[in-house]
C-alpha cells in the first residue's frame, strides 16, 4: 500500500458474528432447508459441488454452477458467474431471492453477511509475497510465476490484488462467463463455471491452449512447464 493511503476499517467484531449467525440460518431460505453454508460451508469455503438452483447436478451440466470459495471474496471485482452483481450485498441478496426462494433480506441482514464474507481472508503461501515468489521458492514455483506473467498471458484476465477481472469472458466453454478467482484455486476443483474440469492440471491445459490459439502464439506448452505452472497457480 502507498504511503498515505488509509488502511482499510477492519470489520466490526460484533457484526461479523451476527452474520455467521444468519450466513448458518436456513430460515434465510424459501423452504427452510438451506442456509449459505449448504454450498459454502461454515468456513466459507467451497463444498466443490456444482448445482442448478438448489439441486446437485453432474459436472459439466450446462445448467449448473460451480460453487466458488468465498476465501477472500471481498476483494473480488464483480460476483456471479454472469458477473451480474457489482457488490458483494447484491450478490447475497441475488442467491437469497433468487436462488434460495428466500424473502429479500433487509439492509441489517445483508451488512451483517456481508461483515461475515469481508472477514474471510484466503490463505498466505510461505513462498509468496504479493503473489510473486520470495528467493526461498522451489523452483516450479519460480519458474511458473515466470510462465504466467509471460508467455501464459495470464495475468491479463486474473488481474492481482484478486485474480479476476471485472468482464465476462467467452473461453469455449458455453457463453460468456466471470473471470474466476485464482484464490486458494488448488483445493476448489471442479473448474470453470459448470465444473466440467476435475483437475487443475487440465484446466490449467485447456486455458493455455485457449490463450495461444486466440493470440495466435503457436506457443506450445510442454509436460514440465505445464507442471511449473500448476505449481505457482495452486500457491496462490
Amino acid at each position: 500500500m502507498a504511503a498515505g493511503e488509509s488502511q482499510p476499517t477492519p470489520p466490526d467484531p460484533a457484526l461479523v458474528a451476527k452474520g455467521l449467525q444468519l450466513y448458518n440460518d436456513a430460515r434465510l431460505s424459501g423452504g427452510g432447508n438451506f442456509s449459505c453454508a449448504s454450498c459454502h460451508l461454515s468456513t466459507g469455503h467451497t463444498n466443490n459441488k456444482t448445482y442448478d438452483g438448489l439441486d446437485v447436478v453432474a459436472v459439466g451440466d450446462p445448467n449448473g454452477r460451480s460453487t466458488p470459495t468465498l476465501w477472500g471474496a471481498g476483494q473480488r471485482m464483480v460476483y456471479g458467474w454472469e458477473g451480474a452483481a457489482p457488490t458483494l450485498e447484491e450478490s447475497i441478496r441475488g442467491i437469497i431471492v433468487n436462488r434460495m426462494k428466500g424473502a429479500a433480506p433487509s439492509k441489517e441482514t445483508l451488512s451483517a453477511l456481508a461483515a461475515y464474507v469481508r472477514s474471510l481472508p484466503y490463505p498466505k503461501n510461505w513462498q509468496l509475497d504479493d503473489d510473486a515468489p520470495i528467493a526461498a521458492a522451489t523452483d516450479a514455483v519460480k519458474r511458473g510465476f515466470a510462465l504466467f506473467t509471460s508467455d501464459g498471458g495470464c495475468n491479463t484476465c486474473h488481474v492481482v490484488p484478486s485474480l479476476d477481472k471485472p468482464n465476462v469472458e467467452d473461453v469455449g466453454t458455453g457463453g460468456r462467463f466471470k473471470v474466476p478467482s485464482l484464490r486458494a484455486v488448488a483445493s476448489t476443483a471442479p473448474y470453470f463455471h459448470d465444473g466440467r474440469t476435475a483437475s487443475l492440471r487440465d484446466a490449467v491445459k485447456y486455458m493455455w491452449d485457449f490463450y495461444a490459439k486466440k493470440m495466435n502464439t503457436g506457443r506450445v506448452l510442454t509436460d514440465a512447464e505445464l507442471d511449473d505452472l500448476v505449481a505457482y497457480v495452486s500457491a496462490l
